[in-house]
């Protein structure tokens, strides 16, 4: 294997991965370093963007040392963030403070004002996204009625994106999906939204240079050439935020292709020929990665993690047998629910553990078994968990068509997707036909990808995502007898949450 090579970063909340890629697509090494996220107070999620520079610095340097040629082979690099954080700087574009980071929930009542001036659909009409505290203009808006000493030192906020692109190449600039993420960006011109900027009392001189993630700002900063021992002469690329690039790693630019990432949490995303409203705001409307499309998005429900729980609380001897090196607990667990039939003999689970953001955002929701009987066993109810995330998955997608989108196929990555009967449920539940790229952890390959169109290499996103994406033969198709099934399951799913969505609103 033979360069050039490309780099692609990924500035994760719990560590970064970096990967290193031949010009045609194939990863040659990776090396990721994880770090800490403190929690000052419930609802409080902080984190040093040191961290953030230091992990890239030992990560890099990492994998140049799998390069034959030498750092000179290395034409480009770029990043895929985390979006919705707030980092304070000041005018030399150093911290002020830790960054508050996607979770952090601090800035409720920044919300709640804001909401008194502009209407939850004037807001999201203006710039594609819900009037929630996650955004990241909320939590620059505490630090300004809390900190404010602080605020007024602030010359620059920015994105970790932001962040990370500075600290590399020494320029302020942002792409548009990360600045999306502020709730400052109008999608439909991807400019910033002078309505909702003056609504918050925000500056747009306070904010970074709007710029295409394929964008090539410069090359690589002295220092951080000596930090990671890559060549002066390395091309840095504006990059994109960590859903967007881990959409584009799947292989997902097209219109109508949807892209469904099973962590923890569930985002789901469809790419967009142009910018779109949902006119029940289930799901955001925020530029791609590739600067020629958009996406319609839903953050993320609690998916996985779901799953996680019910393995933790309940499945001890699953548990014990992985550790003994008989397999894995998920595999164990998932086995005999794929022995039950669809819809769980009218079992229904609500994914609502920690939350709703389907079938529509309610922080008050919780997670609840429906239909139960003496007649169900434990894997019923494991696979009641997974058919409820699907349930909430299909909630996105008719939201999708609701704002004019047609969708067609849905591309599975993370961990969730390592899951056959997972992918079933998911293609009967929804009726449409499932993908699996070779590699399931795809931010790093979609930020490889933009470094590589913006260095040159490619003419554009398509190209590139040609050459560094490739899929599982085992596409899986829906079954017509059990969607027919699932049509009804489904709607017993919806009855539930709107019947019990008056006592969570009491809790």
């Amino acid at each position: 294997m033979t360069g050039p090579y490309v780099i692609g970063c990924d500035v994760g909340s719990q560590g970064t991965n970096t990967a290193l890629y031949s010009v045609d697509g194939k990863l040659v090494a990776s090396a990721y370093e994880g770090y800490d996220v403190s929690f000052p107070q419930p609802g409080w999620a902080e984190q040093d963007p040191h961290a953030w520079t230091g992990a890239l610095h030992s990560t890099i340097a990492r994998v140049l040392g799998e390069v034959p040629e030498g750092p000179s082979a290395v034409k480009a690099l770029s990043f895929g963030s985390q979006l919705d954080g707030m980092v304070a700087c000041d005018a030399k574009g150093k911290p002020l403070r830790p960054a508050m980071i996607w979770m952090d929930r601090r800035a409720e009542s920044q919300a709640a004002a804001l909401a008194q001036q502009v209407s939850r659909k004037d807001f999201y009409h203006h710039v594609g996204a819900n009037l929630d505290s996650s955004h990241a203009v909320f939590k620059a808006l505490w630090i300004r009625d809390e900190e404010p000493e602080i605020f007024a030192k602030s010359a620059k906020l920015m994105s970790p994106g932001a962040y990370v692109l500075l600290e590399a190449s020494g320029v302020v600039a942002v792409d548009y999906s990360n600045a999306s993420s502020l709730a400052l960006l109008d999608p439909r011109t991807r400019s910033w939204s002078q309505p909702i900027l003056d609504a918050a009392g925000i500056k747009s001189r306070m904010l970074p240079e709007l710029a295409a993630g394929t964008q090539a700002v410069g090359k690589v900063t002295k220092s951080f050439a000596a930090s990671t021992g890559l060549s002066p002469d390395t091309i840095v690329v504006v990059g994109c935020g960590d859903e967007m690039a881990a959409t584009l790693g799947a292989g997902v630019f097209a219109p109508g292709e949807v892209c469904d990432v099973v962590g923890t949490a569930e985002p789901v995303c469809a790419v967009s020929a142009g910018p779109r409203e949902d006119p029940t705001m289930l799901v955001e409307c925020h530029p791609h990665a590739d600067p020629d499309t958009w996406l319609l998005e839903n953050p993320g429900f609690v998916s996985g993690g779901n799953l996680r729980w019910w393995r933790d609380q309940f499945c001890p001897e699953e548990r014990a047998a992985e550790a003994r090196g008989e397999g894995d607990a998920y595999d164990a667990l998932t086995g005999p629910a794929a022995d039950v039939d669809a819809g769980a003999e009218g079992l229904v689970f609500l994914p609502c553990m920690q939350g709703a953001m389907a079938p529509e955002w309610n922080g008050a929701a919780r997670g609840v078994f429906y239909g139960l009987s003496l007649a169900h066993t434990r894997a019923h109810l494991t696979r009641a968990v997974l058919e409820g995330s699907a349930f909430a998955l299909r909630d996105i997608l008719e939201a999708m068509r609701s704002a004019g989108l047609e969708v067609r196929r849905l591309t599975i990555v993370g961990g969730g997707a390592k899951g056959a009967l997972w992918r079933q449920i998911k293609a009967d539940v929804t009726g449409l036909p499932v993908r699996v790229p070779m590699s399931v952890e795809t931010t790093a390959t979609g930020a490889a990808t933009l470094a590589a169109v913006g260095a040159g290499l490619y003419d554009d996103v398509a190209s590139a995502a040609g050459a560094f994406v490739a899929y599982r033969p085992d596409e899986h198709q829906p079954d017509p007898e059990r969607r027919e099934i699932y049509d009804e399951a489904y709607g017993r799913y919806r009855d539930v949450y709107y019947a019990l969505k008056p006592v969570f609103e009491r809790v």
